[in-house]
């Protein structure tokens, strides 16, 4: 097991138990894939009521690895459940993936995004998505890094974006869409 936690996810007063387990499914260099569980208690007794292999990235599958693998943080709050992962492209560059989900309609869906992709003296991008109201933020504010080059403007972007439906966390990948900002074709990701 590598991280648990428990809360009520369906607003039945009674609380669900989240497991995060490492496979014996090896991921190439990324280690081994991680799945989630999500149990329901039944008569007392906690049953399987949603497993996911998508949303979590494999136990090596950090990058420039600092620790023994993925900092990986998993919680609930306000009857949703929150995933924050990170990936280290180096010593000073990462991002972290922070995203909600809620089950609703009888299924789980994505309703919240949050995408930073820093670099400690350089740049720090920050795509905020709130995907029930359909309100994205966009933030790219840059630093010094002490070597002479000229800094770019900071520059942020609110918007609402026409997107056609809640996502859904089956087959959902943290990090992999891309979208255009309509204002401006620069693109903003979750």
């Amino acid at each position: 097991m590598v991280t648990q936690t428990k809360g009520d996810l369906d607003k039945d007063g009674i609380e669900e138990l989240v497991i995060v387990f490492d496979t014996d499914k090896a991921d190439g260099e990324n280690g081994f894939k991680r799945m989630l569980y999500i149990c329901k208690q039944i008569n007392g007794k906690n049953k399987l009521w949603k497993s996911n292999s998508s949303i979590l990235k494999s136990s090596k599958d950090c990058g420039f690895c600092i620790d023994a693998g993925v900092n990986l943080s998993v919680k609930i709050k306000n009857n949703t459940l929150i995933t924050e992962q990170s990936f280290n492209h180096n010593s000073r560059h990462y991002s972290t993936w922070k995203n909600v989900y809620r089950y609703q309609n009888a299924d789980w869906f994505l309703i919240g995004s949050t995408y930073d992709d820093y670099d400690t003296c350089d740049f720090d991008y920050k795509y905020d998505i709130n995907f029930s109201t359909k309100q994205v933020s966009v933030a790219y504010t840059y630093g010094d890094c002490d070597d002479g080059t000229k800094i770019p403007k900071d520059s942020f972007y609110n918007f609402k974006y026409p997107f056609k439906a809640l996502p859904k966390m089956d087959g959902f990948i943290p990090g992999q869409i891309e979208l255009k900002i309509p204002a401006n074709g620069k693109y903003f990701y979750y």
